[in-house]
């Protein structure tokens, strides 16, 4: 909310993509702007809030499955409000009187869209999302749920932030397919002269691409890995500061000439904040979800466990192999040429 307040204050801010750190693994909110990713921000964890609130039914009765059907209910019927309210706010930001006729079409093509809800099931994270929702409604955790409390204790502002984050990515998906090359309502959406995506078409096409891969890569190798190892790779909001001069914005780490510049021109700074996506790791057995895995992913995990066993073989036999490589050519090639370079060293002299 301080990022979002300063933002409003500023003129410009807003519409800027803050060039940071990014993660190894992209996310289609790095294709949005700062001010319209912290409002599609806040209204997912609003919408979720609401969801969440609304759920009523005995958690005395409720089973796993009963419970895991209800967390996708949610998940799918979070998604097309959370889309429109914040495309309604960001046209009406751009436009006195935004297209109805263009709102109408946009909810058309979000219907059905279940894109969230299968990442979120292929990433592993659907029962700690479900058990998290349940602790947020009820005040405790289930009966039978396979994680312990100390967990949600300690991580459960992580895990929302997570959930939040992967809502509102999911969004961005959506929302840079209809506004891509190959999207049906690009020339519509672009034609308010909405800036909510500075992007130009092939950067915005390249992140898209690498997005799409790295998901891929991610649900089929590194979410098998993470089970494997007994952690969750989630995702966290860290908020940063960068200091503005004279309406512009820099980074934090200021070469020693522009802060004695700065010092002696007398300019003030004001601080600004900025949010950046960071990632971090949580240990938590994952057995459960180990067993459950199916076809590739059931054999992906096979492998690593044939690595584990035959990693030490391969390795002893490598060194083996290198060292009598390393006997070849050094001792037995090696002495070879010495001793024929020093016999013609030693026929030169006598002639």
């Amino acid at each position: 909310m301080e990022s979002l307040d300063t933002i409003e204050s500023e003129s410009d801010s807003g519409n800027r993509i803050l060039e940071r750190h990014q993660t190894k693994r992209p996310l289609s909110l790095y294709a949005v702007s700062e001010g319209p990713k912290l409002r599609l921000l806040w209204a997912s964890f609003q919408q979720l809030e609401k969801e969440v609130n609304n759920i009523s039914c005995n958690p005395d009765t409720v089973t796993l499955d009963d419970w895991m059907a209800k967390f996708s209910q949610i998940i799918r019927e979070s998604c097309q409000p959370i889309c429109m309210a914040w495309l309604e706010k960001e046209f009406c930001r751009e436009s006195s009187n935004p297209d109805e006729v263009l709102i109408s079409l946009i909810i058309e093509k979000l219907k059905g869209e279940d894109t969230v809800l299968q990442n979120i099931t292929k990433s592993g994270k659907g029962y700690l999302y479900a058990e998290l929702v349940y602790l947020l409604r009820f005040s405790y955790l289930r009966n039978g749920c396979s994680y312990d409390h100390n967990l949600f204790v300690l991580h459960a502002e992580t895990i929302l932030e997570d959930l939040v984050i992967t809502l509102a990515d999911g969004i961005a998906s959506i929302y840079l397919e209809l506004v891509s090359v190959d999207g049906n309502l690009s020339s519509e959406i672009n034609s308010l002269g909405s800036v909510m995506c500075n992007l130009s078409t092939r950067a915005l096409q390249k992140l898209r691409n690498e997005v799409a891969l790295n998901i891929w890569v991610y649900q089929n190798v590194e979410a098998v890995v993470s089970m494997y190892e007994d952690r969750f790779d989630l995702c966290t909001l860290q908020s940063q500061l960068i200091e503005d001069s004279s309406g512009d914005l820099r980074n934090v780490n200021y070469s020693w000439w522009k802060k004695l510049i700065s010092r002696k021109s007398g300019t003030v700074k004001s601080a600004l904040r900025y949010i950046e996506i960071t990632r971090t790791s949580i240990s938590v057995k994952r057995t459960k979800e180990l067993r459950a895995l199916t076809g590739w992913r059931y054999y992906f995990s096979l492998c690593l466990e044939l690595s584990d066993i035959s990693m030490p073989f391969i390795r002893v036999v490598f060194n083996k192999i290198s060292d009598a490589i390393s006997f070849f050519f050094v001792c037995l090639i090696g002495r070879s040429l010495g001793l024929i370079y020093t016999g013609i060293r030693q026929s030169l002299r006598w002639k």
